[in-house]
């Protein structure tokens, strides 16, 4: 197997198609140029924070082109955000602060965006103080939706000979294998970099909070409620 082959082996999956076909080919090659090298996924973490923070900047401005150039490099701190782990791995080089840091950074991350890009579109728009609420009601369901993706059901125990609970096993696996190809399909973290991507791209910078406002909300219902019926067919 070659070295590429066992690095993008590294990479977490399941994972929205946005981050599998756009940003992980990007963050396998990161780690393959920084695996011989002193770099530990812990530095690659603090990086990957440091560019964020650093982009956050120029959304602060309000001005198109250091909105822009912070657009970059906020997209750029994702494929590091995404190459510290798979180097950890790869590399099992793990450590009890290293899952820590990483969930801190990335709420970090997530504050510094959202606030900076609402800031720096309220220099030019003073009366869109809208825009603030907005803004929070994103925050608020992007960190529901992280809270539930720490938790873990224990499926219902359900007795193997149930032919009903097979065929619902299966028709529920077949169904997630067609939503692995669907945007948005659980509106995780690669999929909301992709939408900070195209939204801001085109300056539609209170559309992105209406979107990930609404769609943040929706997907709070939505997870609970296949969990809750994960957990009553007995599904892992």
């Amino acid at each position: 197997m070659s070295e590429l082959k066992r690095i993008d082996a590294c990479a977490k999956r399941p994972i929205d198609i946005w981050t599998n076909y756009l940003f992980y080919p990007l963050s396998i090659r990161l780690v393959y140029l920084l695996r011989n090298t002193p770099v530990t996924p812990n530095q690659i973490t603090l990086f990957s924070l440091f560019l964020c923070l650093l982009g956050c900047v120029g959304f602060s401005t309000g001005i198109r082109g250091d909105v822009i150039a912070g657009l970059v490099l906020v997209e750029i701190s994702y494929v590091f955000d995404c190459a510290d782990g798979q180097l950890a791995r790869y590399r099992q080089q793990f450590s009890a602060i290293g899952g820590w840091l990483d969930q801190v950074a990335d709420r970090i991350k997530e504050f510094a965006i959202y606030f900076s890009l609402a800031y720096g579109y309220t220099r030019w728009h003073p009366n869109a103080t809208g825009v603030w609420a907005w803004a929070m009601t994103a925050l608020f369901a992007l960190y529901l939706l992280e809270y539930y993706g720490q938790i873990r059901f224990k499926p219902r125990e359900i007795a193997s000979t149930d032919a009903g609970a097979a065929q619902s096993h299966s028709t529920f696996r077949r169904a997630q294998r067609w939503r692995s190809l669907v945007p948005f399909r659980g509106f995780i973290i690669g999929e909301q970099y992709f939408a900070l991507l195209v939204f801001v791209a085109f300056n539609a910078i209170v559309a992105f909070f209406h979107f990930v406002a609404i769609v943040g909300l929706v997907m709070c219902v939505y997870r609970p409620a296949v969990q809750l019926y994960k957990w009553s067919r007995g599904i892992q």
